[in-house]
């Protein structure tokens, strides 16, 4: 037996009860108001079968998962237990794309959720758009609207801002910000995918915010077309969650590391170089920062970079990818984030190694225990060297 939404309607709210078999976590992330969570769905188990029988209490039972599949072997096990089950044609994803079309009978909530009218709410496109990543149960409706909630600055639109901007984009965070002072040269577009060619001579920042805008037109870009410095870093990154560092100068790197640090921002940090890649995540009080590894900026011409080295595009693509991956699960709360930790990829071997810092360094100069850079504006000449980046 099926029913559709539209035949749903029809009925009285008390006449049947919704059973959600899509999982405890995907259910805690959103699920259609006054349904009870069944576990996997599974009513051979004599546990959740008795549950359920006290949950029903003679009335017709709806049974949803993600998209009306794996529903349907359920209802064909509560038929032979003698309950009268009907299968949620389009399931879930059905139930809030007509949801999105301001249907107020109906409401999806939280769990914990106290008052269902403050529910959050997206339209059709957003649902259509965000599906695949809707449905995974760490992230779902909640997770979702924690995206839309959130704001990430990405430092650099070059080798790893490229695929992090698009990435961020695409995943729907509600803000993205881009800084860049450079100019889109031939010689960027091997590995900065952004870019076009008739974006060459045009400012970087520009240009990415264009090709963002492209692939999601709803969500807002901030455009910054200077270099991040002393003087403008605190004001810039106070505006949002999650920094993406994507900058190609050790100067700009420490500067990023030690205004988040004073600010309490989490940021990402990663460089590449060649064939060989590595990231970390900063979250205040969770782990080290940069300086407590990395301490002090190299002198000027200790180590090369990219322009004297070369480094291979697709790597760009898998270490900026990894920090917008990053960005995603900070916001979102899934998984676990590279904090107390350094991810080193070498592209040559396919090879990864995780490196572990569990505690901060106590002559860290910005977050040890007699820390001297309390402001980034009084340590500006230490930003100003001209050294290079090893990784970008």
């Amino acid at each position: 037996m099926k029913v559709t939404i539209e035949q749903l309607r029809q009925w009285d709210k008390e006449s049947y009860v919704c059973l959600d078999i899509r999982g405890q976590i995907p259910y805690q992330h959103g699920h259609i108001e006054g349904a009870v969570c069944f576990g996997e769905g599974d009513v051979r188990n004599e546990t959740e079968h008795e549950q359920l029988l006290k949950n029903v209490n003679g009335k017709k039972v709806v049974v949803y998962c993600s998209y009306g599949e794996k529903s349907k072997d359920v209802v064909e096990q509560l038929y032979e237990k003698g309950i009268e089950a009907y299968n949620l044609e389009g399931g879930f994803r059905a139930w809030l794309l007509d949801n999105a079309v301001e249907k107020k009978e109906y409401s999806v909530v939280y769990e914990g959720q106290e008052n269902a009218n403050e529910k959050n709410v997206f339209s059709r496109d957003e649902i259509l758009r965000y599906d695949r990543q809707m449905i995974l149960p760490q992230i779902g409706m909640k997770g979702q609207q924690k995206l839309k909630e959130g704001r990430v600055l990405i430092v650099g639109a070059g080798g790893l801002g490229s695929p992090a901007g698009l990435y961020l984009a695409g995943a729907g965070v509600g803000k993205i910000g881009i800084i860049d002072a450079d100019e889109v040269s031939l010689s960027n577009l091997q590995r900065q995918i952004i870019h076009r060619s008739s974006n060459v001579h045009e400012n970087k920042a520009i240009s990415a915010a264009r090709a963002m805008r492209e692939l999601n037109d709803t969500i807002e870009y901030k455009v910054y077309t200077d270099f991040l410095t002393a003087e403008n870093v605190e004001e810039i990154v106070a505006g949002y969650d999650f920094v993406i560092d994507g900058a190609d100068n050790f100067e700009t790197k420490f500067l990023i590391n030690d205004a988040c640090v004073l600010l309490k921002k989490a940021f990402c940090h990663a460089g590449i170089l060649q064939f060989q890649g590595q990231l970390m995540t900063y979250v205040p009080k969770k782990g080290p920062c940069y300086r407590c590894i990395f301490e002090e900026i190299p002198a000027p011409g200790s180590v090369p970079n990219c322009s004297q080295a070369g480094v291979t595009g697709a790597l760009a693509g898998i270490i900026g990818s990894m920090q917008a991956l990053e960005a995603v699960k900070y916001l979102t709360g899934a998984g676990e984030l590279l904090t107390g930790k350094i991810l080193q990829f070498n592209g040559l071997t396919m090879k990864s190694r995780i490196l572990k810092f569990p505690r901060g360094n106590r002559s860290c100069r910005v977050c040890g225990e007699k820390a001297d850079i309390r402001s980034v504006r009084e340590n500006r000449e230490e930003y100003r060297r001209q050294g290079y980046c090893f990784f970008l």
